[in-house]
């Protein structure tokens, strides 16, 4: 156990900065072997590196508490100005230089749980015309992290199913969504629909950009205690509609997503859920961004375009 010295005044500019990485990379894996696969680095090293930052700051930040590692207080105050900090760093670094007589466009993040972003993003990049303003970043996210993303500024908004959140979170319904299934159009099981024991014998496509986090879909059917034969996952919409157009397959996603999708796979078709699975009908779909960002004109640019790109769904797809 280090010593835990009354605190110091610290010096920024003399801390070595993977010390901060480790600190955010353990904040946000809630362990020290699952930080130093994230990082690539021993758990030696990982381990000794927490041993320098927790001397540094006077306090152990993590505590055993039975089998989980659990932030202290002093942590859980330093997480978010370090990941606000690297981020602008990062985004600072990969900011190209303007060519001369041409502004640097702005980014803004979007973060993304279980939403096909074809959905709303090329109606956005539409809205930013031929000299855009903006660049846009759309990025998914760990279940659970989203105010930890929020107040970073890791996202400048996010969109996910709705949760509870602080009141430090601003949220505001986008649209009520539903579950569909895209298949061929001559699926020889489809016929009027899917009854469920006819759902569930079928051979399924996941998407899943990240194995380790799951996703509201595979989430609900956990939920309900069913198993779909998946026999492809993959990492982007795209694919797995193409896969489809091409095979026997199901890919369940949200019905809005997946109708503005449909016209370029001209092979598939659109069913709803079987009747007899005891799914819930509709979930609202959030937008989300942090109290302190209420008032940025960028920010308010963006929600606003969103809040219209969502508006014009729930018409078009009622």
């Amino acid at each position: 156990m280090c010593c835990m010295s009354a605190m110091k005044r610290i010096n920024a500019r003399r801390i070595d900065l993977n010390l901060l990485i480790a600190f955010e990379a353990i904040y946000e894996e809630g362990s020290v072997t699952a930080a130093s696969q994230r990082l690539s680095l021993t758990q030696s090293a990982l381990s000794h590196a927490l041993a320098r930052l927790r001397e540094l700051c006077g306090d152990p930040l993590f505590e055993r508490h039975g089998k989980a590692t659990v932030p202290t207080a002093k942590a859980r105050s330093l997480i978010g100005p370090v990941q606000a900090a690297l981020g602008q760093l990062e985004r600072s670094l990969n900011q190209p230089v303007a060519s001369s007589g041409r502004r640097t466009p702005r980014r803004l993040s979007i973060g993304l749980i279980s939403l096909y972003e074809a959905a709303f993003v090329p109606q956005l990049v539409t809205r930013m015309g031929d000299d855009p303003a903006y660049e846009i970043e759309v990025a998914h996210y760990e279940p659970g992290k989203l105010e930890v993303h929020l107040e970073s500024g890791r996202f400048d908004v996010a969109i996910q199913m709705q949760v509870p959140h602080s009141n430090q979170i601003c949220s505001e319904v986008l649209i009520n969504e539903r579950l569909a299934i895209l298949a061929r159009a001559d699926h020889p099981a489809a016929g009027d629909g899917f009854d469920l024991h006819t759902y569930l014998e079928q051979d399924h496509v996941l998407v899943i950009p990240n194995e380790r986090w799951p996703d509201f879909i595979s989430m609900e059917f956990e939920r309900l205690r069913l198993a779909r034969r998946i026999v492809l996952r993959c990492q982007d919409y795209w694919t797995a509609c193409k896969a489809v157009a091409g095979s026997h397959l199901l890919l369940t996603a949200q019905r809005a997503a997946l109708q503005e999708v449909m016209p370029a796979f001209p092979e598939t078709g659109i069913w709803p859920m079987p009747r007899d699975m005891a799914t819930v009908e509709t979930s609202e779909v959030c937008l989300y961004w942090h109290v302190t960002r209420e008032s940025n004109p960028d920010l308010r640019w963006l929600r606003g375009n969103l809040r219209a790109i969502f508006a014009a769904l729930r018409h078009n797809h009622p």
